[in-house]
């Protein structure tokens, strides 16, 4: 693969950036603070001015790209350009270098890790780590359906789509035709979300933030406490949708126009048992409150981290394991995913019946495909790998001075993208309590889980070593 396959979408990139940032600045303007306007003004122009020079020195070039060339530039696109979106934390003066990039990174990969609440934040922030949460989310759907698709063309984790149109020996022959077609979708499923928070009484500003933060499940609010408390029942249902909506697999929205049998697909019957097993536990450790209990539960699940009723969260334990689950593949929730843990069930079943009658052949299907060996040993790859992430790292946040609870709900938490959920395990516990020493570690975390762990170690290997 030739440079210019990197460098092009790379240029692309921070030219959207920067369109992005000339948009916050806008906004900044719009809603009262006109003085952090020239801030977003200067990320944008910093941002503008490589990306544009590298789009007209590739004009015309071509080249291919398979899906692991395709995911070393997912690597490098999710390593620079939340080093550039961490510019207006720094420059308002806010956050310093360390905490501004950690902000960012942390609204890129959705994780909604905070160091600052929002009741200490100027509007301008709040809309800033939003939109790029947002657009954080987008990215993780073409990742997904651009190149993880490709690379487990032979796993039916990933739902086969019309809405999955590419090569894997060229992954950017049809992306620009996948990139419209999820976009489209992710912006009318944002746009339904937002007309109901907005017909519910909020706001037009809350209602983007919320909008944006529930479809990319990245948990960012505009005042903090719980849902319930702050913004009410109605709206509350409303971010549940959003965040549910989220946690599906995006391809499940193009097929559904023309096939309704995908409602029965497996992803969300495991997605609704495992908020409804979940809403079981929060509602035996907090007797008295069901209908906050199963919000929360599905906030879990999604990976998103809204609090309903706020305070500690009921079952750390169960949370805990349901978030390192997550939601369908494809989604722009984190975690291993229930789509690879039902496949690793019905492998588990398969082996139950091969004991109880050793010369039986009970084959492993799902969604009407036989998956081949290969394939479930490269899931239980990816778990292992998963489990040893956390493991790795919690050793590591112990080394840099925390104790071995938080050190492990820390990581667990970067990993799976699910930044709220370290605010709700302990009280008076939170992100900015950590030391400077361990931030390093845990936008690498982030940055792991975005990129599903084995597939970020594919994506170093192609950059830095591959031949």
């Amino acid at each position: 693969m030739t440079p210019v396959a990197f460098l092009r979408p790379l240029g692309a990139l921070w030219v959207l950036l920067a369109g992005v940032a000339l948009f916050a600045a806008f906004v900044a303007v719009a809603i009262g603070e006109p003085h952090l306007a020239p801030l977003f003004a200067t990320t944008a122009l910093i941002a503008f001015i490589p990306g544009v020079f590298i789009l007209a020195a590739t004009r015309g070039m071509r080249s291919k790209a398979s899906a692991l060339d395709a995911l070393g530039l997912a690597l490098l696109s999710w390593i620079t350009a939340p080093a550039m979106a961490a510019l207006p934390f720094w420059l308002t003066g806010y956050f310093d270098p360390l905490d501004a990039v950690f902000e960012a990174y942390s609204a890129v990969t959705t994780t909604g890790a905070t160091l600052l609440p929002a009741d200490d934040l100027p509007r301008s922030l709040i809309f800033w780590r939003a939109i790029l949460a947002w657009l954080g989310g987008y990215a993780t759907l073409l990742l997904a359906i651009g190149i993880f698709a490709a690379l487990d063309r032979d796993v039916p984790a990933i739902r086969k789509s019309a809405l999955l149109t590419l090569r894997s020996d060229d992954v950017f022959s049809h992306l620009p035709v996948a990139a419209r077609r999820v976009g489209m979708i992710y912006a009318v499923m944002t746009s339904v979300i937002w007309l109901g928070l907005l017909f519910a009484g909020n706001g037009l500003f809350a209602s983007t933030v919320l909008a944006m933060s529930a479809i990319s499940t990245s948990g960012y609010t505009v005042t903090d406490g719980g849902l319930l408390a702050t913004i009410g029942p109605v709206s509350t249902g409303w971010i549940v949708i959003g965040c549910l909506v989220g946690s599906l697999n995006i391809a499940l929205f193009w097929d559904v126009i023309r096939d309704r049998s995908v409602l029965r697909d497996p992803d969300i019957l495991g997605i609704g048992a495992l908020v409804i097993g979940l809403g079981g536990f929060f509602i035996l450790a907090r007797p008295g409150t069901p209908f906050s209990d199963l919000m929360d539960a599905a906030f879990i699940v999604s990976t998103s981290g809204f609090s309903a009723g706020g305070g500690v969260i009921p079952a750390l334990a169960a949370s805990i394991f349901v978030a390192l689950i997550g939601g369908s593949a494809a989604s722009t929730t984190g975690g291993i995913k229930v789509s690879r843990i039902l496949l690793l069930w019905k492998r588990m079943g398969a082996e139950l019946a091969v004991l109880s009658d050793p010369r039986s052949m009970v084959p492993v299907t799902f969604r009407g495909r036989r998956v081949h060996e290969g394939a479930l040993v490269g899931i239980w790859s990816y778990v292992l790998a998963f489990v040893a992430a956390i493991g790795l790292g919690t050793m590591a946040l112990t080394g840099a001075g925390l104790d071995f609870e938080t050190a492990f709900i820390a990581m667990t938490s970067a990993l799976a993208n699910i930044g709220p959920m370290l605010n709700q395990s302990q009280p008076l516990t939170s992100w900015n309590q950590l030391p400077d020493q361990t931030k390093p570690i845990l936008i690498s975390a982030m940055i792991l889980g975005r990129l599903e762990v084995l597939a970020a170690v594919a994506a170093i290997w192609a950059l830095f070593f591959r031949k």
